[in-house]
């Protein structure tokens, strides 16, 4: 009998189990930069909402400010004090720019993440407070594209 043959006829019956070489697997590292990137990621997220939910609470305070304004002229205090503090807050802005803001996508993003608990209101307005604001800005947006 050939010694090859003989040789094979000798081995285990076991089945063969796969070798592993350093080229079947994935590099140690692969998975490395996962995890920071989601962990940064997240981060970005929350800050991300947390500035959004920021600018809704400030903007809802500006909302509710110039509702309640009496006549014009406080109507006009109001909206003089609003640009000053949307500059020194978010470097500019205007009563018209925060109504236009709630009532855009984004503004809906962010009242969205608050009802959601994605993130806490942290001012002096609670959440029906908010949302109340909200729905202002959007009768005011409605009223202002009639007229314009």
């Amino acid at each position: 009998m050939d010694d090859s043959l003989q040789t094979n006829a000798s081995m285990s019956t076991e089945p063969r189990k796969p070798s592993s070489s350093p080229t079947d697997q994935p590099p140690a590292d692969a998975s490395a930069p996962a995890a920071p990137t989601r962990a940064a990621q997240s981060a970005g997220k929350a800050r991300r909402l947390r500035t959004e939910a920021d600018k809704l609470e400030a903007f809802c305070i500006i909302v509710r400010a110039a509702s309640s304004a009496a006549d014009h002229a406080a109507f006009a205090e109001v909206s003089r004090a609003a640009s000053k503090a949307l500059k020194a807050k978010f470097g500019g802005g205007s009563i018209t720019s925060v109504f236009a803001w709630l009532t855009s996508a984004a503004g809906k993003d962010a009242l969205d993440s608050v009802l959601a608990g994605e993130v806490e209101l942290t001012g002096p307005l609670s959440t029906e407070e908010i949302v109340e604001a909200v729905a202002l800005a959007q009768k005011a947006e409605l009223l202002r594209t009639k007229e314009g």
